[in-house]
This record gives structure tokens, sequence and C-alpha cells, in this order.
């Protein structure tokens, strides 16, 4: 080829590969692995998992308003279903199967429930409205006794009502007359909402392991623990706080109701169920509130005397309530500051309504139980922030107060068992929890070699949502240790008289 011949190639191929820069190349839209245009593999999961998320997140925003009873009620059935999980399993255990045992558990739920409905019902209707109607004389007894105490005159009735009367909203009132014209329509919905809550609990409950199994197919094995555990704290919170409270609640409530009628206080049905379901299912002050409604009206029909007497009955049996009923009952406890519950009460109420208020604490101890052993911990630093200073004298009160403990309620703690005393002392709450934590956090080279990673594993066991230790308990456990030790020395001794050569020769 000529030296002419060579550049007129040259000058062809520079011809053709600009007229092929202006042409799309889509061999640079999907490049081969280890082209460097090819992008990371991880890039294609994200925009998928991107997608996702925005398709559900704008199917839920328009679509809420139209599924929100139904995922409700599901959540309603998720509870239910998991509250009776522990009477299914006993049923299982006698030979049961778990269909027919779901069905029978549920099928004794509605037999109470309308057997309370059939005795009480009627009773509780008129004496609620009996007690609306016997407000205005309420409010003036109570207006006359501040106005003796105090000087201050409380407005009338009268004036009270046509000022809140200017403050409605004629938009209320018409609302309230469609609500009134849909009322055979919302019978009919909160029928069918009774029937899908029945039938998806009763459905959840008879296929409960088959679902887990179906759910764990798409996970692995790592992957199933760590759900199974999650599965078997959430069951735990929920069932051991769903029964605790309801019978407490029903033991509070019989209890007042029978002080009401023995002093003749009226009302006593729906004043019993209000003290009994808000000291229950409402943290740290349930049961102020609770008892605050019966005091008043204590005090309204029967005098001063009466209030003082109901104040004195609440006081006292919350007092046994928390040291002798509770610890038998609720063996489980959940382990949640005051604030926190108090304000998860208030938080989830305010945004899923009386549904949300009533499942808040078993649905915050168990995110508690489930961060804690979730999440890793640290050993804290030295800081005097970490503590209160050391006192540098001691006032005259405080050594009275410590006298007082010291020779009276040490005594008296001490002669009560140690369930009744608190929850220092624990063990764990349950032991499939236990299992489970073992399984998803715990390999077997840690469980086998590591000293260190069992120590801080035994310590976040620790953590865990526990209960209290019984005497009894105590007592058995000491007593297998102990009769352990004497198998193991008596083994020992035996072992060690075998192979000492000396232990033959004769005297």
């Amino acid at each position: 080829m000529t030296y002419q011949e060579q550049e007129m190639h040259e000058s062809s191929m520079h011809e053709h590969n600009a007229e092929n820069g202006n042409k799309l190349d889509l061999a640079s839209l999907f490049p081969a692995k280890g082209d460097d245009r090819r992008p990371p593999d991880w890039l294609g999961r994200a925009l998928i998992y991107v997608a996702i998320v925005a398709f559900v997140s704008i199917f839920l925003w328009f679509a809420w308003s139209s599924i929100s009873f139904i995922v409700f009620d599901v959540v309603i059935s998720i509870f239910i279903a998991l509250a009776m999980e522990p009477l299914v399993v006993r049923l299982i255990k006698h030979g049961w199967r778990r269909g027919v045992a779901s069905g029978f558990t549920l099928t004794a739920l509605l037999v109470v429930i309308g057997l309370l409905l059939a005795l009480f019902g009627n009773l509780f209707a008129q004496q609620a409205v009996s007690m609306v109607m016997g407000l205005p004389d309420l409010y003036h007894q109570f207006a006359g006794f501040v106005l003796r105490s105090t000087g201050f005159r409380m407005p009338n009735i009268e004036q009270l009502g046509m000022e809140i009367l200017k403050h409605v909203q004629t938009s209320w009132v018409v609302d309230f007359a469609g609500q009134a014209l849909n009322t055979t329509w919302g019978l009919l919905a909160v029928l069918l909402d009774m029937l899908t809550i029945l039938m998806v609990t009763y459905y959840i409950s008879a296929a409960g392991p088959a679902m887990r199994r179906s759910m764990c197919r798409w996970m692995n094995p790592q992957s199933q623990r760590r759900f199974l555990f999650i599965w078997s704290v959430v069951q735990e919170q929920i069932s051991s706080f769903l029964f605790s409270r309801i019978i407490l609640a029903a033991i509070n409530a019989v209890g007042t109701a029978i002080f009401l009628i023995i002093m003749n206080i009226p009302y006593w049905l729906p004043l019993s169920l209000f003290c009994g379901i808000v000291s229950q299912f409402v943290p740290t002050v349930g049961t102020y509130l609770g008892g605050a409604l019966p005091i008043l009206f204590a005090w309204g029909s029967n005098g001063f005397g009466a209030a003082v007497a109901t104040l004195i009955f609440i006081t006292i049996y919350q007092q046994i309530e928390n040291m002798v009923i509770s610890p038998k009952i609720s063996e489980k406890t959940m382990d949640l500051n005051p604030a926190v519950a108090f304000l998860s009460v208030l938080i989830m109420g305010a945004v899923f309504g009386a549904l949300g208020a009533f499942l808040a604490l078993p649905v915050t101890a168990s995110l508690q139980a489930i961060f804690k052993v979730c999440t890793k911990q640290y050993h804290l630093v030295s800081s005097p922030l970490m503590g209160d200073p050391k006192p540098e004298h001691t006032s005259i009160i405080v050594k009275s107060v410590d006298a007082i403990g010291r020779n009276f309620m040490k005594p008296v703690s001490d002669s009560v068992q140690r369930v009744m005393k608190g929850t220092s002392s624990r063990v764990s709450m349950n032991e499939d929890i236990l299992y489970w934590y073992k399984q998803a956090y715990v390999s077997d080279s840690e469980d086998a070699n590591n000293d260190n990673a069992t120590s801080s594993d035994s310590d976040q066991l620790d953590a865990l949502e526990t209960m209290p230790i019984s005497r009894e308990v105590l007592d058995k456990v000491n007593k297998d240790i102990s009769s352990k030790n004497k198998d193991i020395s008596s083994k020992n001794k035996e072992k060690s008289v075998k192979n000492n050569p000396r232990s033959g020769w004769k005297q």
C-alpha cells in the first residue's frame, strides 16, 4: 500500500468514526462485565427497591381511606390470635387438633362475652343513662361545695351549657345529622367488621405453624432464626399482657362493684367497669383516673364520708393487688419506664385511636425487647455524670427514713416472698425466647470457644424481658443444684479411688 492510499484509508476511518460518534451506542447502555462503563451491581437492586417503596407509598396514600378498616381488622385479629395461643397450645398438648382447639377457644370467648352482655348489658345501659342524666345534680353539689369551701362561685349549669353551644360549629350538627342518616349502614359495617375479625382470627390461630413455615421459606436460615425469635418475643409479650390485664381488670371491677353495692352507691356497674379497665390499661396514672370517678359519684350521692371510704378502699385494694394478686397472675413482667409507657399510650392513642392505646404497652415492650437483643451494647466510661455525687453530710430526715427502712421495712420485706418484692432478681421470661436468641445471635464456635462472647451474651440475655423469681423456684433450683453437686462429687470420688493404685491395698 502506497503512502497516498494509507492516508486515504485513515481519512475514511476518521470520517466513519465521526459519523458513528453522532449515533446512539446501545452497547453503552448495557455494558458487559469488566467494562469501565458498567455500573456497580448494587445499583440495579437499589433502583428496584426505590421503585417498590415509591409504588407502595403512592398506593397507600391514595387507597388508605378505603382499606384502613380492613388493616385495623387484621391487626385486631392478629392480636386476638396471639392472645389465644397459650390456651390453644395447652389444648394441643392434651391431644386436640389445632383447628379444633382454635375453634373451641374462640367459641368459648364468644360465649363468655355473650353471657356477660345477657346478664349485665341491660343493667349497664340503664345505669349509664341514669348516670349521664344525673350529671347536672352532681355539678350543682360540687359547685355548692366549692362555694362553701373557697367562696368561688362556679357558673350555673345552664350558663355553662349555653357557653358550650356558642362554640359548637354548625358543621358538627350537619355531620351529626349525616351520621344519624347512616346509622343502618353503620350497624351493617360493624357486623361486617366483627365477622371479618372472627374469621381472620380463627384462620391465623388454626394455621399458625403453617403460616410461619410459609414465611420462613422465603428467608435464609439465619433470617429464619431471627424471625422466629422476634415472633416469640412479640407473642409472649402480647399474650401475657392481655391475659394478665384482663384478669386483673375483672378482679378489680368485681371487688369495686361489691364495695359500691355495700355502700349503696348508685351506678355501681359502669363505675366499677370504668375503674377496673382504666386502672389496668392506662399506665402510671390509671389507678388514680380509674378511682376518681367512683370517688366523685360517691361524694355526690352519699356525701363526703362515702367518698373518703371509697378512697380508702381503692388505696387498700391497690396495695393488695400489687403485693398479692398481680404477682400471682402477672408472672412475666414488662420492664418499661413509667414515662415511656405513659407516652406510648398517648402517642399510639392519638395516632391509632382506642385500639392503639389498648395495645400500646405490649407493642412498646416488644419493640424494647427486640431492640435490646438486636443492638450491640458497650461498656460505660467512667464519668461523674454517670451517677449522683456522694453526699457530704446526712440530714436528720434522711437518717430517720433510713432508720425506718432498716428497722421496719427491711424485716417486712424479708418476710415477703421473692415474687412480691419487685424484679431485681430475675430469670429469663421464656425458654423459647432464649432458644431462638441463641440460634439467631450466638454461633456454635462462639458458644464453645469464646468465653468473652459467652459472658457478653449472658449479659444481653439478662437484659431480656424477665420475670421475678419466687422463693419456691429458688428453693427448687438450689435443691437441684445441691443434688447435682453431690452426684458429681460422689462420681469424682469413685473415679479417684478407682484410679488410685493404692486403693486395692489391704489395710
